[in-house]
């Protein structure tokens, strides 16, 4: 093999292993590329499927929650009902005064008669009616979504019950104002939790978080 050809040959084995030398260098270069891709989808997956998993708990959580509520509230309005049935009223019996009602006019020329043995109860003029311990325990009650007992008076031992049907009925020391100035209070207290969640609902919808309403 004369020089030239030597020459020739040594040149083409540079050639093949600097072309061969690329090669493997973008196979690895590609091999890390998809490597490091790979990885990122990996996490993004993990990521969806724990928030995914973190909304599946906090659905059957509040679903648990508005049952139990549910249950609550049919058992208030039951022994409230059974309290109603049995006379128990929201608002306490005013006192009464007892005067004697006078006799008939007697005709004239006879003998006047003994007045009467008739007793006219009067209910006594009451400024601000009492509210009963059952509207107070059921009033309370129901603001919570718990049983809130008035004194005696509550699901404990049995709000049907005479005992419990007696003190329910006891005036609770809350007064017709006060009721409706709580409830005042309460009403603007829901109206300002309903803009809240609202604008919540809202953010959460532009962001893609919750569902649109149907039109």
């Amino acid at each position: 093999m004369s020089t030239i050809e030597r020459l020739a040959v040594l040149l083409l084995a540079v050639l093949l292993a600097a072309g061969c030398g690329y090669r493997w260098g973008r196979s690895d270069a590609d091999a890390a590329a998809a490597l490091r891709i790979a990885r990122a989808n990996a996490e993004a997956a993990a990521t969806t499927r724990a928030a995914e998993a973190r909304a599946d708990a906090a659905a059957a959580a509040y679903l648990t929650e508005h049952l139990e509520q549910e249950s609550r509230y049919a058992e208030l309005q039951k022994r409230d009902s059974q309290l109603a049935r049995r006379g128990v009223p929201l608002i306490a019996h005013a006192p009464v005064a007892a005067c004697p009602a006078g006799g008939a006019a007697a005709p004239a020329g006879s003998e006047p008669s003994a007045p009467a043995a008739v007793v006219a109860v009067v209910p006594v003029a009451v400024a601000d009616p009492e509210l009963t311990r059952r509207a107070v325990w059921m009033w309370n009650s129901a603001l919570v979504g718990a049983d809130v007992p008035s004194g005696a008076c509550g699901l404990a031992g049995g709000a049907a019950g005479a005992g419990a049907a007696g003190a329910c009925a006891e005036p609770a020391g809350v007064s017709v104002e006060d009721a409706w100035a709580n409830h005042t209070v309460n009403a603007e207290s829901c109206a300002a939790d309903r803009a809240r969640y609202r604008r919540l609902i809202q953010v959460l919808r532009e962001r893609g978080l919750v569902e649109q309403e149907p039109r």
